[in-house]
């Protein structure tokens, strides 16, 4: 099945910078890397297999900069987001006159990564129908479940699951692809978990800045909140206590 995550690009001729960008994208969670490039050359070759939804690319690099690239990759596939990296800040009208997602400076905060990713869900969401109902095979039949009866949808075992008060059913969808239909209403905790906002009933701390969400329901199921989400979180729930 599709993989539950967003799929990201990661284009820069330098291979240092390649493996720092892959290793913020890896802790912010909710991300597979599906291709990386050293020159645009390469990015454009590698972007009909890899199908990313955002392409990460270098401002500076031999050949095309950074911005040609954006706008072939935009004529090529149009459903890929761009968003431009660089040490400079000199690119940035140019960049966004190409109509790039966002432009993030050198050395790339994970709290700005993290941001820049939020945009992109968002943009993506923006431009999918909503999605109110769910088709799902059971004993050889469709059963139709309600989207507003879901507690949380969760990856495991290999499968996305979406979770209700009465049954949970194994889903043929990406979670990437349902964050980015249900709207605003649900919350990624973690890479492996969408849960529903209002159906949060507690927060507790696990320990090392991760916690636990506790779901709304009478056996108090726990879903991950990952560290990098709490803040997010916190912005939707104000702490005021």
């Amino acid at each position: 099945m599709n993989s539950p995550n967003l799929r990201a690009m990661v284009v820069d001729d330098e291979p240092l910078a390649r493996d720092e960008l892959v290793f913020l994208l890896g802790q912010c969670g909710g991300v597979e890397v599906v291709a990386q490039a050293s020159s645009a050359k390469d990015a454009l070759e590698a972007l009909g297999e890899a199908t990313p939804d955002v392409a990460f690319v270098d401002l500076r690099m031999p050949g095309p900069d950074g911005i040609a690239l954006a706008e072939a990759v935009r004529a090529r596939s149009p459903r890929t987001q761009v968003i431009v990296v660089s040490a400079h800040d000199d690119g940035a009208l140019r960049a966004f006159d190409a109509e790039v997602r966002d432009y993030l400076l050198k050395p790339v905060r994970l709290e700005r990564l993290a941001q820049a990713l939020d945009r992109v869900r968002q943009h993506a969401r923006s431009d999918a129908p909503k999605l109110d109902r769910l088709a799902v095979r059971r004993k050889g039949a469709l059963v139709v479940v309600d989207v507003g009866q879901v507690l949380y949808f969760e990856v495991k075992d290999e499968l996305v699951w979406a979770i209700t008060r009465d049954d949970r059913y194994a889903l043929d969808m990406s979670l990437t692809e349902i964050e980015s239909r249900v709207g605003p209403e649900f919350f990624r905790s973690h890479r492996s978990v969408l849960v529903r906002v209002s159906a949060i009933a507690a927060i507790e701390p696990t320990g090392a800045g991760a916690s636990d969400i506790v779901i709304d329901h009478p056996e108090a199921p726990r879903v991950s909140l990952a560290r990098e989400r709490t803040k997010a979180l916190k912005e939707i729930i104000p702490v005021l206590g």
